[in-house]
């Protein structure tokens, strides 16, 4: 049996900027390759300057890829020009990392909604105009009352409810979030979460949600893919990523996250990360994580580690595992049943 068409297709996407060196771009994202499938939430995660946002930004095409290839639906977008690009913008949205930033403070809560109708819809009369944005405010637990002020008047949970009503008012089918918690207190974070769940299993949306936060992806998401310096290092369903991380990097991020028992800590964990981030202008050769990684070989500096299946779609790239059931001697990548606990609360 075929399998379905993804919705989203991102292959070796790659982004660079330039630099203050001619011949040395900073290399934001490099390779990077994955699917969503149609409904569910596919989370990336990573340290902060790893390219997570960079990526959700060239998929939209806010930035235009240096190379690579985006499909969505099957229809490759990488290309399309301004115009061509605009019938697939109804299809994707953006909820962006700070509600403070992402809002015109010029403009009223039914003028910032109503944004995208103004490009896409221009014809609504504007009664209709309305009635969309009441009723988008409605779906994320704001009223009409809220019209006519403006985001300054807000909490930041406030802002960012706006803001996912703005990224709802044209129904799209795709929607990218980029660490939209991340700027707000953390009994708001849960509500917000909460109601992204809500809304995918009312409106059949499908989300690329990306964060920083390990216990929050874990609960979101379907799938997750770890980002280290522009490239994915491992993909895998959440269950198994969490219970069962392969990449020492992974397996780092897992040991970071702190516990809350102290009794916890006395248990064997892998360690946690050391050192800094390599500069992404002049990246490592071979594996870029080879300078921070406890169990680098000589060949890890040699060669470049592809994504590999090891099995059931849990793929790594890292020498170490050189094809399906292999499995090399490291530090035991078994979490602690608190640890475990801890990561998959539910933020309500």
């Amino acid at each position: 049996m075929t399998a379905p068409m993804p919705l989203l297709a991102v292959e070796a996407l790659t982004k660079h900027f330039p630099s203050g060196t001619r011949d040395k771009p900073v290399r934001a994202l490099d390779g990077v390759t994955f699917t969503v499938r149609r409904g569910e939430t596919f989370g990336l995660v990573g340290e902060s300057g790893c390219g997570k946002s960079t990526c959700a930004r060239t998929i939209i095409r806010l930035y235009q890829p240096t190379d690579g290839r985006i499909r969505l639906d099957g229809t490759d977008i990488t290309s399309l020009s301004q115009r061509q690009l605009r019938p697939f913008r109804r299809r994707m949205q953006m909820i962006f990392q700070d509600p403070y930033a992402s809002l015109n403070a010029r403009m009223t809560v039914r003028d910032i909604v109503a944004e995208p109708l103004a490009v896409h819809e221009s014809a609504l009369p504007k009664a209709e105009v309305t009635e969309r944005v009441e009723l988008a405010l409605s779906q994320v637990g704001l009223s009409r009352e809220h019209l006519l002020r403006y985001a300054h008047e807000f909490s930041g949970g406030q802002r960012q409810r706006i803001g996912i009503a703005r990224a709802l008012i044209l129904h799209p089918e795709l929607i990218l979030c980029d660490e939209p918690i991340s700027a707000l207190d953390v009994s708001i974070q849960a509500q917000i979460v909460n109601l992204l769940r809500q809304l995918q299993e009312d409106l059949d949306l499908t989300y690329v949600f990306i964060a920083h936060d390990l216990s929050m992806v874990r609960y979101m998401a379907d799938r997750v893919g770890v980002m280290y310096l522009g490239q994915l290092v491992e993909v895998a369903d959440a269950p198994a990523l969490y219970s069962h991380p392969l990449h020492p990097y992974t397996q780092g991020l897992l040991a970071s996250v702190p516990v809350p028992d102290p009794a916890a800590d006395l248990v064997a964990r892998p360690p946690a990360i050391e050192g800094d981030v390599p500069s992404p202008i002049d990246p490592p050769s071979g594996c870029r994580f080879r300078t921070r990684c406890p169990l680098a070989r000589p060949i890890c500096g040699e060669a470049s580690p592809a994504l590999t299946d090891t099995g059931d779609g849990h793929e790594v790239a890292c020498h170490l595992y050189g094809g399906p059931g292999q499995s090399p001697d490291h530090p035991s990548t078994t979490t602690t049943s608190d640890h475990q606990n801890h990561l998959g609360g539910n933020p309500t």
